[in-house]
């Protein structure tokens, strides 16, 4: 607890910082696919996508897989794999090894997202199961219609669409960073109605512009260890409610994913 501009204002950090949130998005995800796996053991596994769920989802897979390749468009993404039994491979290395035909795997996890890989890529693969990640969320015509998740669901033998949801919130889409963006915001909207609460502040960042932008891994890491608000209050008793509203907010999620298929 810090003072404000006088000792009758406290300025107050919240105990949950912004990667515990994303860490418990990416758990319920993993969650949900490893329930649809059913304990399935595996020779390979792919997971297109390494940006937030993608890498802790690889590293969840490496008990039940021989080999676990994780597959990113961005190669400077490979610094934030700390598990060594997982290979990484960017563009390059990914059609090079498809080329030389060392890519067969029994499973597929596509989180690419919006924009993300193409179905025909995925259409080149007879995996034993695939599960594509629907990036939609509250009904918005421009995603909806640009969205091509369903497209991507074009082969193996099981095939399951990852879906994730805020049970009584509004998010567009399903996306981890959005997800993590809309608790912490909703979250500041409900302390601020707090009593003797003056502001809540969220003390977020442009986290894909430091990855993406600046290509610094070790910098978005460490950003997102700060605490997820700011409050400015009277009463420092306040602190074990504004954490039990971002629990909340945070557990006002689920990840299912669900068997899909086309007749």
């Amino acid at each position: 607890m810090k003072y404000g501009i006088t000792e009758t204002v406290k300025t107050i950090e919240s105990k949950t910082k912004v990667k515990d949130i994303i860490y418990d998005i990416v758990e319920k995800k993993t969650n949900a696919i490893k329930y649809f796996l059913e304990g399935q053991e595996f020779k390979q596994a792919i997971v297109f996508g390494a940006y937030l769920c993608g890498n802790y989802m690889a590293h969840s897979l490496i008990r039940d897989s021989d080999e676990v390749i994780l597959v990113d468009v961005h190669p400077h993404l490979k610094d934030i794999i700390i598990n060594e039994k997982i290979t990484f491979m960017d563009s390059n290395k990914f059609n090079l090894a498809l080329r030389n035909g060392k890519l067969n795997p029994d499973l597929i996890v596509d989180i690419t997202g919006i924009g993300g890989i193409e179905p025909e890529i995925l259409s080149q693969f007879n995996p034993d199961v695939l599960i594509v990640e629907n990036p939609k969320c509250t009904y918005d015509k421009d995603i909806f219609e640009i969205d091509n998740s369903i497209e991507r669901l074009n082969t193996g033998k099981k095939r399951g669409l990852l879906n994730t949801f805020r049970s009584s919130k509004v998010s567009k889409t399903s996306g981890t960073m959005t997800l993590t963006i809309d608790t912490v915001l909703d979250s500041c909207n409900e302390i601020r109605e707090l009593d003797g609460v003056l502001y809540a502040m969220p003390n977020l960042k442009y986290y894909e512009g430091m990855l993406f932008h600046e290509k610094n891994a070790k910098k978005f890491i460490s950003e997102v260890n700060a605490p997820a608000i700011t409050v400015s209050c009277l009463d420092e008793d306040i602190a074990p409610e504004i954490d039990e509203i971002l629990s909340k907010n945070n557990r006002n999620k689920c990840s299912t994913t669900k068997a899909w298929c086309r007749l």
